[in-house]
This record gives C-alpha cells, structure tokens and sequence, in this order.
C-alpha cells in the first residue's frame, strides 16, 4: 500500500477513474467507488479507508472535507454535496435514493421494470459534521456548521449551527460561533 500523501489528485482521478480530484487529496485504501466518474473530490481531502463512495447522479466533495472509516456516501444513486469543511465520521452514512415499497422487488438487482426507485439530492452545509452511524435520508439539507449527533437518523432539514440528535433527529441546541 503507497502512502496516501504521495499520490497527487490527477494520479488518483486516473487510478479510480474519477471526474475530479483536486490537489493535496489523501484516499487511504481499501476503497470502494461505484459509478467514479460521478465522483468529483476538492483540494484538500482526505478519505480514510474501508469508505464507499457512489457516484450516482453526481458526488460533489468541496475542500478541506473528511470521511473517516466505514463512511457509506451517496447509497441510493441520487445526488450529493459537501460543501467545503464538511465531514463525516466513522459509520456515517447519507442515503440519496432508494427502491420503494411499490415495487415487485426491492432488490437493486432486480430487474428495472419489478424495481421503484426514487432518487434525491443531500446537502452538507460547509463547516457541518455528521458524526458517528448518523444517517440522513434522501432530500435533506443540512445547515452550515450543524452537527448531526451520533447515532440520529435525520429525516428533515437541519437548519444552520443547529445541533441534532435522536431518532427521528430534532434540534437539542446550537453551535456559538
């Protein structure tokens, strides 16, 4: 295994076949990337390893971000943004999409025409952390510096500085900045 800061971001668009990979990036391996060249990656990132990145319809992660380990970004195949600063930590998963109950088979490897699958965009506000096995679910923004608590599965918005926790996650206070 190469050290992960030797490696510069064309060197790492080319090995993972990614969209972008700006400068400064550190990806510690193992990796999974589903659908790479989706995958667009700012300056300044660093990626631990055991982490599973999907392209879907677009992953868009800004500056200076971090995904710890056994981070699951974009399940679902719909569209996610970091924003610059943001990060998730170890087991943190954001799901973009997913097969509905509408469907004859709720198997992503069923055929297209048994599955329903609805798609949608998250966004992580600069400067937000979602922290350890938090979850967000499809079509939520999460404000700029909000924190989302450990183990809260977030079903809304969350609006900015806001910090959230519990099942469904609700507002227990807010950041000083």
């Amino acid at each position: 295994m190469m050290d992960a800061r030797a490696i510069s971001g064309a060197e790492w668009c080319i090995r993972y076949g990614l969209n972008r990979c700006g400068a400064g990036v550190a990806i510690y391996e193992p990796i999974v990337i589903v659908r790479p060249l989706m995958v667009n990656i700012g300056s300044n990132v660093r990626i631990d390893s055991l982490t599973k990145l999907e392209g879907g319809e677009g992953l868009f992660i800004g500056q200076h971000c971090h995904l710890a380990s056994l981070v699951h970004l974009n399940i679902g195949g719909g569209t996610l943004i970091l924003e610059d600063g943001s990060a998730v930590a170890s087991g943190g998963k954001i799901i973009t999409g997913s097969n509905q109950m509408e469907g004859v088979s709720m198997s992503a490897s069923a055929p297209p025409e048994q599955q329903v699958v609805t798609r949608g965009r998250v966004v992580v506000g600069k400067n937000a952390a979602i922290l350890t096995n938090a979850v967000v679910l499809p079509n939520v923004t999460i404000g700029e510096g909000a924190i989302v608590a450990a183990g809260a599965v977030v079903t809304h918005d969350v609006p900015p500085w806001a910090i959230v926790a519990g099942v469904p996650a609700r507002i227990i206070g807010h950041r000083s900045v």
